[in-house]
């Protein structure tokens, strides 16, 4: 068989380029497997590899040459061409299914590029400094938010520290708290700034600094100041329509007394016409008697000024129909729990009348200085049963349990009517 010096000038040249290219690709392999750091072994076999097309390649260079020339090659190698371009194909074959491996393998193995690749594609800022406080390795993220804080790059840890404690509006940058360390930057981002230490797997410390996006959060936390507020304002018309409906309430049951006195009057006079008329003295003391008491609770209602607070007026509104009030205590200075008992107070003074055909309210209020209760009794019928809350009684139940109190009514030997409500801290000031 043909050696290289017997083979023709076409064939010797092909050989030379196929392994001078061969050659290029084994150097790429080799350095592209000791740039991803991989084992000994692979490193080891693509290095002789590439000697060995080296070598051979320079052998057969020189022959090539000096046959050129029309001279006796120095060194020959009496090996087949045949077998030459076997060990070409071979080296081909081998590079192929490394680079095949290379391909396959890339991105499953970590190597100092691909850890500061995965931490750049992180939301958060996170940079870590060495004891001296400079800087060991940082993410895009953390550079973008520096340079917004100072205008220039992160270098060490101190710049950093700074860059937070000055800012302001001169920066764009807010603190927003600085126990929990919260700044709003010029896009309207949030960014809550943590440092920490922590160590390596060899122990060595590092100054760990991070920012983490709170935009989300604070976001959500504007929206729900903002419902709270309008929950507020809409609480504070629903207390204004339901003391107007009390208001209303009051009112009705104020003038249905009072056309109860109406027609009591109506009835004195009728039968001090019928006396009148028969001229006969039977009965007439009796009928004057109810006449005293209608005139008597007009004069009542009349003697008060039409402006005087809520206590005067239910005072008055008792007298008009013909109930004496006596009253131990004062009522708490507190308008919300002075509110509650008049409405008590109203409650019992309409139920007194209506039920039990009362003619005196007794009202004693004491205050603990922990709570404040009012207790309120008649000289009326006792009740038939148990008294049940219902209507008037279980709207005054409502008040005094949206107070945190709570409400006892005792049904014998006698009505009496309990209200225990607390005293805030904010009432005792």
């Amino acid at each position: 068989m043909k050696t290289f010096e017997l083979s023709s000038m076409e064939q010797q040249s092909l050989l030379l380029i196929c392994l001078f290219l061969t050659l290029i690709l084994s150097l790429l392999v080799l350095i592209n497997v000791i740039g991803n750091q991989r084992g000994g072994r692979k490193c080891c076999i693509d290095t002789i590899l590439s000697v060995f097309l080296l070598i051979l390649l320079v052998i057969l260079a020189d022959a090539f040459e000096q046959m050129s020339e029309g001279l006796e090659p120095g060194l020959s190698l009496p090996v087949p061409i045949s077998l030459l371009w076997c060990a070409v194909a071979g080296a081909d074959i081998l590079l192929a299914l490394e680079i095949f491996e290379l391909h396959r393998t890339k991105g499953k193995k970590l190597s100092r590029n691909s850890i500061k690749e995965a931490m750049d594609r992180l939301p958060s800022g996170i940079c870590y400094f060495t004891m001296s406080g400079s800087v060991k390795l940082c993410n895009l993220q953390m550079y973008r938010l520096f340079i917004t804080l100072a205008q220039k790059d992160l270098q060490r840890l101190g710049e950093l520290t700074e860059a937070l404690a000055d800012c302001g509006p001169d920066t764009g940058v807010i603190c927003l708290s600085k126990e929990l360390q919260n700044y709003l930057f010029p896009d309207g981002r949030v960014w809550r700034f943590r440092q920490s230490l922590v160590r390596d797997g060899e122990g060595t410390p590092y100054t760990e600094a991070v920012f983490s996006d709170l935009t989300e959060q604070y976001q959500k936390e504007l929206e729900l100041k903002k419902q709270t507020k309008e929950l507020r304002e809409v609480a504070r018309k629903l207390r204004q329509l339901s003391d107007n409906a009390l208001i209303l309430t009051r009112e009705r049951e104020v003038l249905a007394a009072k056309t109860k006195l109406h027609d009591q009057m109506g009835a004195g006079l009728t039968a001090v016409r019928q006396l009148l008329l028969r001229q006969g003295a039977a009965g007439t003391e009796s009928a004057v008697k109810l006449l005293r008491q209608a005139v008597s609770a007009v004069k009542n209602d009349n003697e008060y000024p039409p402006e005087k607070d809520e206590l005067a007026k239910f005072i008055q509104d008792a007298g008009s129909v013909g109930v004496s009030v006596e009253i131990s205590g004062e009522l708490p200075e507190s308008e919300e729990l002075s509110f509650v008992f008049l409405i008590a107070m109203r409650e019992c003074l309409t139920n007194g009348v209506r039920h039990a055909g009362a003619t005196e309210l007794r009202i004693e209020i004491r205050e603990d200085g922990r709570s404040v209760s009012i207790c309120i009794s008649n000289n009326g019928e006792p009740p038939a049963g148990e008294v049940v809350p219902k209507g008037g009684l279980h709207n005054l139940s409502r008040y005094v349990l949206d107070c945190g109190g709570k409400l006892l009514i005792k049904s014998s030997p006698a009505f009496e009517l309990t209200a225990v409500l607390p005293i805030s801290k904010e009432e005792k000031t």
